[in-house]
């Protein structure tokens, strides 16, 4: 009854020896597959770095350089040259900012312009009348010589009918009294023209502005 149990003791030891043995072998393999993958792998990177290329010399003593093998009956020298690189692309530099253009400051107006005022006359005739004129008016006349007689009694007719030649005294008045002058008017121009007729307020609407504009540049 001993014999059998030795015989299939001795049949499972040789099973487990067998599988030893393939699992070795499997282990082997994949190390001997990665080994030729690397190798593969270095050899196209490298071939990436370097490129072959054949110096070919004809019978003639021609040189030529090809890819390729040299054609029969020529001289075919291997060269194994370094792969030209593309040099490394340079960074675009960013545009410089454009300047601010600054607007310069307005130069201040110059100040308004004063001028002076037209000129005023006062003239005053022989017996006291004033009267104000823009222009130097004496206004000569030939007044009745009677007129200068205290005694008009004792004038004979001739000397009645005579006449004496006489003029105003007129004087300018100074900027300052000119000033005041045309303001009254203006005040009298916008009386008149509130009471003018239509046939006169054209005349007095211009007169107005003229004052106006007088006392507005001349006047302030």
């Amino acid at each position: 009854m001993a014999s059998p149990e030795v015989a299939a003791a001795g049949r499972q030891s040789h099973n487990a020896g067998m599988k030893t043995w393939q699992v070795l072998s499997l282990a082997g393999l994949c190390t001997l597959v990665g080994a030729v993958a690397g190798a593969n792998a270095a050899a196209t990177k490298a071939g990436e770095a370097t490129v072959v290329l054949h110096r070919c010399t004809d019978a003639k003593g021609k040189v030529t350089w090809q890819d390729d093998a040299c054609p029969a009956g020529s001289e075919d020298v291997v060269r194994e040259m370094i792969r030209p690189q593309d040099p490394p692309k340079r960074a675009r530099s960013k545009p410089a900012p454009a300047p601010v253009l600054v607007a310069p400051e307005p130069e201040p107006a110059p100040p308004p312009r004063v001028l002076p005022p037209p000129a005023i006359y006062q003239c005053t005739s022989y017996d006291g009348k004033e009267r104000f004129s823009e222009s130097y008016d004496p206004n000569p006349r030939c007044e009745p010589i009677v007129v200068y007689y205290p005694y008009p009694n004792y004038v004979n007719p001739t000397q009645g009918l005579s006449c004496r030649w006489v003029e105003d005294s007129c004087v300018r008045l100074s900027d300052r009294a000119a000033c005041e002058h045309f303001r009254s008017k203006k005040v009298e121009a916008a009386s008149l023209l509130q009471r003018a007729f239509s046939d006169t307020q054209a005349y007095r609407r211009s007169e107005l502005a003229r004052l106006t504009q007088i006392v507005a540049e001349s006047c302030r």
